[in-house]
């Protein structure tokens, strides 16, 4: 069975004001989520994707581990969601396991989020987004600073949108966080030789505004090279 988690979403909505009407009405989205990575654009190293608690290549496992250590894998698990427009919400739960291995890849590889709607409208909604990966040299014996590094790229945005009632709308990728939304991260980093797991949050936003003021809760965003102390676990 697909692992479906239902997260409560931050106090953080706003209302959408329709000048046709001259009132005030609140939309919620409900649903649930699912996500599909592709395989990176330029590798030198070995990767493949497999389906993992009912999902569809929604694992991305790459690398040949050393003696006594794992490959790696970065792995997006669905969640049910119930959001107002510009409200912080869980889309999506990431794992990362960071082992030793040869043959890694850097850059760019896709993943596309699946919003299956079932509140105000049943509807399914693909969404396209690209990835970054920066598998760091294991030198220093600091199993932080030994870390990998995963980001997603173009300010979170995508060229996908989705109509309802007459209003184009778009998902818009915020940060990670392992807290529970208190607090976000613009990248997400896997200790080496240990699983780390973080939340994605996201908004849904209007596809014809571009540059939409960020909830002060996510000052925090632009904080990087920090690993997500809370999230970390030992075994493979």
């Amino acid at each position: 069975m697909n692992r479906t988690k239902f997260l409560p979403t931050l106090i953080a909505t706003t209302t959408m004001l329709l000048a046709t009407t001259g009132k005030v009405e609140a939309i919620t989205f409900a649903g649930t989520s699912s996500g599909s990575w592709g395989l990176p654009v330029v590798s030198a190293g070995a990767e493949y994707l497999s389906d993992e608690n009912g999902g569809t290549n929604n694992r991305l496992t790459w690398g040949h581990s050393v003696a006594g250590s794992f490959t790696n894998y970065v792995q997006y698990d669905g969640l049910g969601f119930s959001t107002g427009v510009n409200t912080l919400f869980a889309v999506g739960d990431l794992t990362y396991r960071n082992g030793a291995t040869f043959n890694t890849f850097n850059g760019d590889f896709p993943l596309e989020v699946k919003l299956s709607f079932t509140n105000p409208f049943n509807s399914i909604e693909n969404f396209n987004y690209t990835f970054n990966i920066l598998n760091t040299p294991n030198y220093t014996g600091n199993p932080v600073l030994d870390g990998d590094k995963l980001q997603f790229q173009a300010n979170g945005l995508t060229s996908d949108s989705f109509n309802f009632d007459g209003v184009n709308y778009t998902v818009k990728l915020i940060g990670f966080s392992s807290d529970g939304g208190n607090t976000f991260l613009s990248e997400f980093n896997s200790p080496e030789q240990s699983t780390a797991e973080a939340m994605l949050y996201a908004e849904i936003i209007r596809a014809d505004v571009v540059d939409v003021p960020e909830p002060t809760a996510i000052f925090g965003l632009g904080l990087l090279g920090v690993y997500l102390a809370g999230s970390l676990k030992t075994k493979p």
